[in-house]
């Protein structure tokens, strides 16, 4: 042969050694280009094919089908024209080596053909672990054959100082073995007491498989393993329905359970490594075994569960199996483990125990669900691993099974199935219930909705917001009439209020609102039941309908959205006729001509200004030495200051009420001041506003087995309760107490019920206080700001300089923004303002947008309004900052 290039058998993997010829792609005669496949190869664990980066025509001898060809033998050869190719298959397997000839002078000679590199996962290439390795380095000056590399990097042998017995001095497999230390064994340690033991068994003998032998000799390496198994049960009902839900293989996810309990315990995914060391990795690559069509297992690897979405993974995982199946996956796609998965679950088995090969210290052996749970028994190597982290890390593991929505990104449905009445039942009908029933009906769900009234609307439309803000309107034309001379306008500041007139507006516009509501909601469907309900199980609830007949209902999920009715504390006195709440205020028969209000909060200031603009001499009692503790303090501080200013209404800060006495019209209220001095005053009634607390005392939350933190129900940040299908919203929850932010929890909850990822962020929220001047919030304080782990700036510019303010007389307010100085994000907007209830909005925007302060410098605001001021606020602060910048990076 005049000129020819030797196509030898590749090492395609750490433990290749031989392979067995199974197809060619190419016959004698073919002209073979670039990167062309020639010939398939069966390995150790895989079928793989053979390319070839010459060009040239495929020769023989060839070796034939079912040839078992040691790794650097030849195959085949290219020969540069047809007339120089041999038709013939080799005898006895591979053929003999042919000379090759040398590249011309000046030319580099083509390296061997190898099977290009195939491409690891960006994150992290897998790193060499204990059992199987690369091959020895090749000695400095001399040859080694691939093979004796191998066995040089598992017995410990320096090759550099071995003389080969080969041609050409050439370094060969046995060579390596005679010179390995007495008692050396393949697997890099101490040959172990564990040996197979050689002895004749009858029946008929054949040759083991590749992957026979791959498998044989692996668990031969793992004798050399001192495990140790842990087990525990796990039920498995909610990560199913997640798989099921989700349309991902449950594998997948018991994957990705793995992974984020070795988060957890990091030492779960080292390894071994021969001469004393400990191999640390990060990537939690995660080997799955796989039946092969023809039989055998076959372990492809699941790379870097943690750190890709799990869809890729699906997708990957679905390609993986179907190629692991037949054979044909790369040794990247199949070498070094970092922690492996077994499941024999589908064939009933309940309990058993797996072997890691070794480079993998822990296995997880999966068995089939009992009533006890899905068998768990994790396999380790005690090298690595000691039991009592071992019971740990398969203690968390349980629970990321039994709780995945606590971590599975993405989120899924998370109503359970069952024959169920309903599918979610909402108990409760106002802002935060009504919202989310509204949400599972439209996505065709069927829903329950309990409710203690005929119509729903719940606390805001019966006893709160609508009504005190018909309230407030009304008061807002008097206050306005005040002010109707500074414009020119005489003769109008004298309005006279009639009280039926307005109450019989207020109560249409309820009677309205609540029909539509009700209208609305059968419009989607929505099973609306009056009743007050309670839970009698974690699946069931009680009520007694409008007839007093006691009714039962079964749900798969629910929503408690009961609301929180008023607190009145243990005053003396607090129990008479003339002591009113929120929820009885609403039914008085005129307007007090002197009232006391006791609490300054929301309504408590709200009720006292609105008597007061009616006509009444109001006094307001606050134990604290602030008003409104949910707004920022400087917005506080100057409305205290407009409330001391005004006529008919006087405030006492830091003061008690010690009791309440005599009777509606002529009732004495007893106090202590700031200074501890006592006094009275007398007044026609009393209006207790110190908040609400919610009130569980028959409701069934033990039933369900709900748990409640001081006074209130847990939840987290996606209003989830302690019992995963059982979520609360609103005034029973922690947190602020505004139809807003119920009826935003309300859309949280039944999102997360629908299986979408939804969160409630109370940095986001907002609020408003309709006193005059109004006071409004989104987002954090400046306080809040440096709590939460902020570096913020705040800027303020008071209302009384915009032109409009000017226009309509408006001498009181101000706006203040918080911004984060390394983001320049804007993180709260605070107002104090006659009309911050429409200014506030904007600010709404800016915060739940996470805007920078930039774009709102940016932005055109319309001349002459209020809007301008937060132009102005962004721009001044944005020169702060940069001003800042300069200064920092000069010095």
């Amino acid at each position: 042969m005049a000129s020819s290039y030797t196509i030898k058998m590749p090492q395609l993997s750490d433990t290749m050694t031989e392979g067995v010829l199974v197809e060619w792609e190419k016959q004698p005669g073919d002209h073979v280009a670039r990167g062309d496949v020639v010939a398939q190869v069966e390995t150790d664990k895989a079928i793989m094919d053979v390319e070839v980066f010459r060009e040239g025509y495929l020769s023989g001898p060839i070796a034939p089908v079912d040839a078992t060809v040691p790794v650097g033998d030849p195959l085949a050869y290219l020969v540069e024209s047809p007339e120089e190719v041999v038709h013939e298959e080799a005898e006895g397997g591979a053929p003999a080596a042919q000379a090759e000839e040398s590249a011309p002078a000046g030319e580099e000679k083509p390296a061997e053909p190898q099977t290009p590199a195939t491409e690891q996962p960006a994150a992290e290439a897998p790193q060499q672990a204990a059992g199987p390795q690369a091959p020895a380095p090749r000695p400095k000056g001399k040859k080694a054959t691939p093979y004796s590399r191998v066995l040089a990097r598992l017995l410990g042998v320096d090759l550099e100082r071995l003389t080969g017995t080969g041609p050409e001095g050439e370094i060969t497999a046995k060579d390596v073995e005679a010179a390995a230390p007495a008692g050396a064994a393949a697997g890099g340690e101490p040959a172990s007491g564990a040996v197979a033991p050689r002895r004749s068994i009858p029946g008929h003998e054949r040759d083991m498989t590749s992957l026979e032998r791959a498998v044989a000799h692996n668990m031969q390496d793992a004798l050399t393993m001192p495990l140790f198994r842990v087990s525990m049960h796990a039920h498995p009902e909610r990560l199913q329905q997640a798989a099921k839900s989700m349309g991902i293989s449950f594998t997948i996810l018991l994957a990705r359970a793995c992974g984020e309990a070795i988060k957890q315990h990091p030492a779960m995914n080292n390894a071994y490594q021969f001469g004393d060391k400990i191999v640390e990795r990060s990537n939690v690559d995660v080997g799955i075994a796989v039946e092969a069509d023809k039989g055998g297992l076959v372990v492809p690897v699941l790379r870097d569960v943690n750190n890709r979405e799990l869809s890729d993974l699906a997708t990957g995982w679905k390609d993986l199996v179907s190629r692991a199946r037949q054979r044909r996956l790369t040794p990247a796609e199949y070498e070094h483990p970092t922690f492996m998965l077994s499941n024999l679950g589908m064939f009933g088995v309940e309990h058993f125990d797996a072997i890691p090969v070794p480079g993998a210290s822990g296995i997880l052996a999966v068995g089939s669900v009992t009533e006890q749970g899905m068998g768990l028994t994790l396999s380790c190597d005690h090298r690595v691993i000691n039991g009592a982290d071992a019971a740990r890390y398969l203690g968390d593991l349980k629970a990321l099974i039994e709780n995945p929505d606590a971590w599975l990104e993405g989120g899924f449905p998370l109503i359970p199935e069952g024959d169920w009445d309903v599918e979610v039942a909402v108990i409760g009908g106002g802002t935060g219930g009504e919202d989310a029933a509204r949400e599972l009906a439209e996505n065709g769900h069927k829903v329950a909705l309990i409710n203690d009234g005929e119509l729903p609307g719940g606390e805001c439309l019966w006893r709160g917001c609508i009504p005190s803000k018909a309230w407030r309107a009304s008061a807002n034309r008097l206050r306005d009439r005040e002010g109707d001379s500074l414009l020119g306008v005489e003769g109008t500041d004298q309005g006279t209020l009639n009280w039926n007139a307005l109450e019989e507006h207020r109560k249409n516009v309820l009677q309205t609102r609540g029909e539509m509501a009700y209208k609305a909601d059968k419009g989607l469907k929505i099973d609306y039941r009056q009743g007050r309900g309670r839970l009698t199980g974690d699946h069931s609830l009680a009520y007694t309908d409008a007839d007093g007949n006691e009714q039962e209902l079964t749900f798969g999920a629910a929503i408690i959205a009961t609301g929180a009715p008023p607190f009145v504390p243990p005053i003396p006195g607090a129990d008479k006729e003339g002591v009113e709440t929120s929820n009885s205020i609403w039914y008085l028969p005129e307007p007090p001509k002197r009232l006391a209000v006791i609490g300054a909060g929301a309504i408590g200031l709200e009720m006292a200004q609105i008597f007061r603009d009616f006509g009444a001499e109001v006094t307001t009692f606050e134990v604290q030495d602030r008003v409104l503790p949910e707004v920022e303090g400087e917005v506080a501080k100057t409305l205290t200051q407009v409330l001391e200013g005004e006529e008919r209404l006087t405030l006492h800060l830091g003061a008690k009420v010690d009791q309440i006495d005599g009777a509606v019209g002529d009732m004495t209220v007893h106090y202590t001041d700031a200074e501890g001095n006592a006094g009275t005053v007398q007044v026609d009634r009393v209006l207790v506003a110190t908040g609400k607390r919610p009130n569980f005392e028959g409701f069934g939350l033990e039933a369900a087995g709900v748990e409640t933190d001081n006074g209130f129900i847990k939840v987290d940040d996606r209003c989830r309760t302690s019992v995963p299908h059982i979520f609360a919203v609103g005034d029973v929850i922690p947190g602020l107490m505004l139809a807003h932010t119920a009826a935003t929890q309300g859309r949280v909850a039944a999102s997360n019920l629908l299986g979408e990822r939804a969160r409630y962020d109370q940095a986001l929220d907002c609020g408003v206080i309709f006193t005059r001047p109004e006071a409004a919030f989104a987002g954090l304080t400046e306080e809040q700001a440096k709590e939460a782990g902020y570096d913020p700036v705040a800027a303020k510019t008071l209302v009384k300089i915009d032109a409009m303010a000017m226009i309509e007389g408006e001498e009181d307010g101000l706006i203040k923004m918080v911004v984060d100085k390394t983001t320049h994000r804007i993180l709260g907007v605070h107002i104090l303002a006659d009309h911050a209830d429409n200014l506030i909005g904007e600010a709404v925007m800016m915060v739940s947008g996470r805007m920078t302060v930039e774009q709102v410098a940016e932005a055109i605001h319309p001349h002459p309004t209020q809007t301008e001021m937060f132009g102005d606020l962004a721009r001044r602060l944005l020169s702060r900052l940069k001003r800042a910048a300069k200064k920092k990076a000069k010095s």
